[in-house]
This record gives structure tokens, C-alpha cells and sequence, in this order.
């Protein structure tokens, strides 16, 4: 089975609403934080994060995302996510997560780039 973590950035090159919504559904609870470099401000509704997500999907079709790289400290995740665009060119992002008592990804911070200096 899917890491909640994978599920979630999984769901963003899904391009049927229904089973993206049903995916984010399941990897999230309705109490959650997400917060990247293209959020003006913190997302926290599950309904508004599915539109979000549903937007990538909307305006980069064929595009993925997926998590190349995830480590744990006593239960705070560190995901390296790669965009994938269809033309094949990508971009790595970096977002730190904290799971819920169920394993669910309720607190998602997301930052460009790796971390690693240019």
C-alpha cells in the first residue's frame, strides 16, 4: 500500500476529478495545513486543497508529480517531490508534513527546490 504521503502527491497528475478527489479524501483529514511558494496564504479546507490540487491537473495536463526521496525523524516527514512536465523537463520541490493519528498528511509545507545550493 501507498504511503499517504505518495497517495497525496500521486493524485496531482490524475486527471479524473472524481477519483483525484476520492484519492485526496483518503491520504487527508478535513483538519489540515498546506502551504507552498504558489499558496498566497495557508489552504486549510479540504475542499479548496482538492480545487488547488485539482488546478495542476487543469493547467499542466499530462504533468505528475511524485515523490523521489522520503525520510522520517521520530514521525515529521521530509518529501522531495518531482513536477513532471509532459515535455519532460521537471522541478524538484521540498515539503516537510506531519501525519495525523490515523496517517493521514494533515500539515504539508512545501518549498521550491531541494534545499541544495546552487
Amino acid at each position: 500500500m501507498m504511503h499517504a504521503i505518495e497517495q497525496f502527491f500521486a493524485a496531482w497528475g490524475d486527471t479524473d476529478a472524481d477519483s483525484r478527489a476520492t484519492t485526496l479524501c483518503n491520504c487527508l483529514p478535513t483538519d489540515l495545513t498546506y502551504l507552498d511558494p504558489r499558496t498566497p496564504e495557508p489552504i486549510s479546507d479540504l475542499d479548496e486543497l482538492i480545487g488547488y490540487v485539482g488546478m495542476f491537473s487543469q493547467y499542466a495536463p499530462g504533468a505528475t508529480a511524485k515523490v523521489v526521496d522520503l525520510s522520517e525523524t521520530s514521525g515529521h516527514f521530509r518529501a522531495t517531490v518531482e513536477f513532471g512536465m509532459p515535455d519532460g523537463t521537471a522541478q524538484l520541490g521540498q515539503y516537510f508534513i506531519t501525519l495525523d493519528d490515523q496517517s493521514r498528511a494533515a500539515r504539508l509545507v512545501g518549498f521550491a527546490g531541494s534545499g541544495v545550493p546552487e
